[in-house]
């Protein structure tokens, strides 16, 4: 059932629904919003309508997440029944977010609905992600510059994560479509945050919506109005669980040699499993391989670390699969396992101190967009590492998250794609005061 808002009347509204059917949950959730903005849908659907019942904000265009077990096509077409041909960005996720809770049975649908006054400077969208992702990278990237954007300038970028064209489906990758774009960006790029879209736990499948309706092998800019500052934060939660390890062989996202020896071997006698319980595992996204950025031998701090995925291993060849291609011979990696500990420590302290970094400004909304593999579902957990962000972002200004196959945030000097973390948006308005910062990486 739709929840109510702690957040009435302002330019932005969230609306959030479960139901098995999936046009219901896209209704109910979509009446939710519109209630909050002091619309209703009869006299926003009214040809004519009258003057005097004219709507105190009319609606610009929607973010839309909705779980897997849902039809994307009958989602659209709930949302398009209450709220007319609005321009929809979003997609699937595994589960939904908001202030009132986190939710992961596949039948949710979560959105939040924009005012006039908030409509995007442009929507841009590139496709042919799987031909090659770094082409559209590059077109992405042009486009975005013939808009002369200034680095406070904030885009939201949106891709569906899996290729089903091939057999079996693999995951396009995020990695090549950011280096793509940071090739034509120029040296002085906006901030650009996002996530890669998906249906199901196993990444079976992942779908896009565009503005135009839904795709597939497609990614979505949308700038937002100047008036926008964004602000940041990334939550972490990985261990090491080895020594410093070096790649030397690699093909793509296909880890194959680690220190000279098959992969697969170097994981088996380093985690102590036998192959057998890695295969029974699959897939396997508690397992993950991390890069440390910067004085290797410094104590640890998650803020170096880009962390990778092991989506699935190639006992043929004894390979890692990763979820990215951007190791190569050479890297010095470590194995890494999850703690839940700390995924809800990190959640905590980062939430905290993103929040102390807003005083004096006037947040509009905010965005969670949290890998899939950190949802209570998955990790195990007795406690929800959202609920920081929930309860200390969520009485500030309407939030909207949702479980992601990739999430995408500045990271060491440019956006990158990150696996494992959650990463938190604050959008507010006008400029920052001088107890405020425009970004906080």
């Amino acid at each position: 059932m739709p929840m109510p808002s702690n957040h009435p009347g302002h330019d932005v509204a969230v609306g959030q629904a479960r139901h098995a059917d999936a046009s219901t949950a896209a209704r109910l959730a979509a009446r939710q919003a519109l209630d909050q903005l002091r619309l209703t849908p009869h006299c926003y659907r009214q040809p004519n309508p009258d003057p005097a019942r004219e709507p105190a904000q009319k609606p610009a265009w929607l973010l839309a997440f909705a779980g897997g077990q849902h039809d994307p096509a009958a989602i659209l077409e709930g949302l398009r029944a209450e709220l007319g041909p609005l321009p929809v960005i979003g997609g699937s996720g595994t589960g939904i977010i908001t202030a009132q809770g986190a939710h992961s049975s596949g039948y949710e649908c979560g959105l939040m609905l924009f005012s006039q006054a908030l409509a995007p400077a442009a929507i841009i969208r590139v496709a042919g992600l799987e031909v090659d992702e770094a082409a559209a990278g590059r077109a992405l990237g042009q486009q975005l510059n013939a808009l002369a954007l200034g680095p406070e300038r904030l885009v939201l970028l949106f891709y569906d994560s899996v290729n089903n064209k091939t057999c079996p489906p693999s995951l396009h990758l995020c990695s090549r479509l950011l280096d793509g774009l940071h090739q034509t960006l120029g040296t002085d790029p906006p901030l650009i945050l996002g996530a890669g879209t998906l249906t199901d736990l196993e990444m079976s499948d992942s779908y896009l919506f565009d503005g135009e309706g839904m795709t597939r092998h497609t990614a979505v800019a949308v700038v937002l109005p100047a008036g926008l500052r964004g602000h940041n934060t990334i939550m972490h939660g990985c261990l090491p669980s080895s020594d410093f390890l070096e790649v030397t062989r690699i093909d793509g996202a296909r880890l194959l040699e680690i220190d000279g020896q098959p992969a697969l071997r170097v994981v088996e006698e380093r985690l102590r499993l036998t192959r057998e319980e890695l295969l029974a595992r699959q897939p396997l996204p508690s397992i993950t391989i991390g890069e440390k950025h910067g004085d290797l031998y410094a104590p640890f701090n998650d803020d170096q670390y880009v962390n990778r995925l092991v989506v699935a291993i190639d006992p043929t060849e004894e390979a890692l699969i990763l979820t990215e291609a951007d190791f190569h011979p050479g890297s010095r990696i470590q194995i890494m396992s999850y703690a839940p500990e700390r995924m809800i420590a990190s959640a905590q302290t980062q939430t905290e101190a993103l929040r102390e970094r807003l005083t004096g400004l006037q947040p509009v909304f905010a965005l969670y967009i949290d890998c899939a593999g950190r949802s209570m579902a998955f990790a195990g957990l007795d406690e929800d590492e959202s609920a920081p962000v929930r309860e200390l972002i969520g009485a500030l200004c309407p939030l909207l998250g949702f479980y992601s196959g990739i999430e995408i945030a500045p990271f060491i000097g440019r956006a990158r794609p990150l696996d494992w973390t959650g990463v938190l948006l604050v959008c507010t308005a006008g400029a920052p005061t001088s107890s405020g910062q425009t970004t906080a990486n």
